[in-house]
């Protein structure tokens, strides 16, 4: 009915192609770990989730520590306003 083709991922965008590819390279670390599972491609998707995971909470900490950064550069910001207008109202 339909005509399939072997490599389906030409298909995608070149972006989503590049991205899954290097998903793909993130996931072959694991290798030893799929390969001797009942059922690889399972097990393999499964490693590529890990591989997501761990880059998502790479992301979080990197987050995490800006957010941190920028509320102490705004407190600073509101501690010196509320010196200024101090010293403006004192003068």
């Amino acid at each position: 009915m339909f005509n399939a083709t072997k490599n389906w991922k030409k298909l995608l965008a070149i972006e989503d192609e590049m991205a899954l590819n290097e998903l793909l390279l993130k996931t072959s670390s694991h290798r030893g770990a799929y390969k001797n599972a009942d059922d690889v491609k399972i097990a393999q998707l499964w490693c590529a989730l890990v591989e997501n995971r761990k880059q998502m909470s790479s992301i979080d900490e990197r987050l995490k520590r800006i957010e941190y950064i920028l509320g102490g550069i705004i407190k600073r910001s509101h501690e010196d306003d509320d010196k200024l207008l101090k010293s403006l109202k004192n003068f």
